[in-house]
């Protein structure tokens, strides 16, 4: 059998509870993409906020995940609601999802600075399994005589509270779990997820922002990431990622204009694939843009 089921054994043995808990991707910038976590931030900006994400894990493993993200999100015009899209695809050879969503929020003044917002989401997952290519012990199996393709639908809701200085949410981005393939134990899981932070303004020039991002599904171990950041002279961010019992990781972002930002994260393993990769790469454009119309 190819060499690439020597590496989905090897990561099997070495963490299979790790990759079952990142059947949902999740970016080292997670809040450059949270539309897809929880459909209720959408629109909870005062732009058009639009973000483009790539993600390259445990390089140096063959057939290793590679994940791409474009998102938007803006305010409807006049109106208390916001909308937003998300486009991801998500690859681990032989298998591929495409992940596309629309999002619907309605926002509730709670007070003169707390807002509250409730949304909805909508969409589909189209999977692909290159079955065909692998070269297998018995080329008659039939399991392996034609590559799988599949759509699938798939809703979700969320609520989020925000002011200037914090916010949080709970979400349930995918509702309807999904089962894509056995002969892989391919299953899209329903998801729980937490998001929190606080900015706090500690001089005129550096204000810390941390944050957390929880998630739970059944039958897998919780995850949880926890992110110190700090804006310095509300241009450069810098910040330290950690992801409990998986990975570390270091980012580093900047404003090249008032409505353009990039940035770049780097994490390593901390459980046994650390042996096997050299590392995760991933890169970040977002691009805000000021509509004139009035919200």
């Amino acid at each position: 059998m190819k060499k690439i089921f020597l590496v989905i054994f090897g990561v099997a043995a070495f963490g299979a509870a790790t990759l079952k808990a990142q059947q949902e991707p999740i970016f080292t910038h997670y809040l450059h993409n949270p539309v897809s976590i929880n459909p209720a931030i959408a629109g909870t900006v005062r732009n058009l906020n639009m973000s483009m994400l790539s993600r390259l894990q445990w390089v140096g493993l063959e057939g290793a995940p590679t994940t791409l993200s474009y998102s938007a999100h803006m305010p409807w015009p006049d109106k208390k609601i916001g909308v937003g899209l998300n486009l991801m695809s998500d690859n681990t050879w032989p298998l591929s999802n495409t992940h596309f969503s629309g999002s619907y929020a309605y926002r509730l003044r709670v007070t003169d600075d707390i807002t509250l917002s409730l949304g909805i989401k909508g969409g589909f997952t189209y999977y692909h399994a290159s079955v065909t290519n692998l070269d297998v012990v018995n080329p008659d199996d039939p399991a392996f005589t034609q590559n799988e393709k599949r759509f699938y639908p798939n809703i979700g809701v969320g609520a989020y509270i925000y002011s200037y200085q914090f916010y949080a949410g709970l979400s349930l981005p995918r509702m309807l779990q999904t089962s894509f393939n056995r002969k892989f134990d391919k299953t899209l899981k329903s998801p729980l997820y937490i998001i929190g932070g606080y900015n706090y303004e500690l001089n005129s020039d550096w204000v810390l922002m941390p944050s957390m991002l929880a998630g739970a599904m059944i039958g897998v171990p919780m995850t949880c990431d926890i992110t110190a950041q700090a804006l310095y002279k509300g241009q450069f961010y810098f910040g330290a990622h950690y992801r409990i019992g998986d990975a570390f990781g270091i980012f580093f972002d900047m404003k090249l204009k008032h409505d353009i930002s990039v940035g770049y994260a780097f994490d390593f393993s901390l459980n046994k694939l650390s042996r096997i990769n050299t590392g995760t790469h991933e890169l970040m454009i977002s691009y805000s843009f000021a509509p004139k119309w009035k919200f």
